[in-house]
């Protein structure tokens, strides 16, 4: 993954504000940060495969270093709630040099899992906000820490992070991480990208200089990400989407059998739409479905770090 540019699109935190408690409030909740700690660069071992089953759902997770990199800069997490009728998911995918991409998706990761200390708000838009604000605050544990040392100077991550609840669920990212819907009909599974990357050759295939989707993995810019959390100046400004808008929520049904695809560009940049909907369509089981589509991108040339989620809504659970 390459830094990517300082124009970006969103507000920039300001490394002056106190460290504030997470708030759940939706009139504050994106302003709020949580204490930092920026103690130790220091990154816990990588935990390279999960499972995780509830009354409700069942997730997979698998992370690989692949075939061509010394080090996996990828971190994941997938947990439940205490009273486990909700998961939270995230996807980082680290970049920066010496162990920097490690550490800022670390740090990203660790920010996340601080929501699961609190009762999860039952209010969409507070809920919203609550990940909202762990974005912003990861960014600016990422860049603080970053500052502390030469070796992690600049260093960022992408990520894509979701709390899904038996009926639906929402998300947020920023950068090249994907999540995909997808849902089977009688006519067969369809297919949903809820997730637009944020980098040039997204931009360029939209303009048409780049042909399709078969065209990214050759292209020079195939990994320069135009939003991210760290990875530039002070004042530098990243996106994050989709955006709340009061005539469309960003919140997603959720059927018996839906399943959901959380992945890095590790995986979506070694395996297209098509092949990854070929593969679903065989086997849409995550026990089964989540090593297949890892080893179909280490087969294909395995250039990167690789992590995928899979979670899949048990076909007897009702909404």
């Amino acid at each position: 993954m390459v830094n990517p540019s300082e124009s970006f699109e969103s507000k920039p935190v300001e490394t002056s504000t106190p460290a504030l408690e997470l708030s759940t409030n939706p009139e504050v909740a994106t302003e709020a940060t949580i204490e930092a700690t920026t103690e130790t660069t220091a990154t816990p071992e990588i935990i390279r495969q999960q499972s995780l089953s509830l009354p409700w759902v069942t997730a997979e997770a698998l992370t690989d270093v692949g075939k061509v990199r010394e080090r996996n800069e990828d971190r994941y997490l997938l947990a439940a709630w205490p009273d486990e009728l909700a998961l939270l998911a995230v996807v980082a995918d680290g970049m920066g040099g010496n162990r920097g991409g490690e550490v800022a998706a670390q740090i990203a990761v660790d920010t996340f899992r601080e929501l699961l200390d609190q009762p999860l708000p039952s209010d969409d838009k507070v809920r919203f906000d609550a990940l909202l604000t762990c974005f912003y605050e990861a960014d600016r544990r990422i860049r603080e820490q970053g500052g502390q040392s030469f070796d992690l100077w600049g260093m960022g991550t992408t990520v894509l992070a979701a709390i899904i609840t038996p009926k639906d669920y929402l998300h947020l990212y920023a950068g090249d991480c994907r999540i995909y819907h997808l849902r089977p009909r009688d006519s067969g599974i369809e297919l949903m990208r809820r997730s637009h990357d944020h980098s040039v050759v997204e931009l360029l295939l939209e303009i048409g200089r780049i042909a399709d989707e078969a065209d990214i993995a050759h292209h020079p810019m195939r990994g320069v990400v135009n939003s991210c959390l760290g990875g530039r100046s002070a004042d530098g400004n990243f996106s994050i989407d989709p955006k709340w808008q009061e005539e469309e929520h960003p919140i997603y049904p959720l059927e018996p059998n839906d399943l959901l695809l959380l992945c890095s560009d590790g995986l979506h940049g070694a395996v297209l739409s098509q092949p990854l909907f070929d593969y679903v369509q065989a086997d849409p089981n995550p026990v089964t479905l989540t090593p297949t589509l890892l080893q179909a991108a280490l087969d294909n040339g395995g250039k990167d770090n690789i992590t995928l989620i899979t979670i899949q809504v048990k076909p007897d659970h009702e909404s």
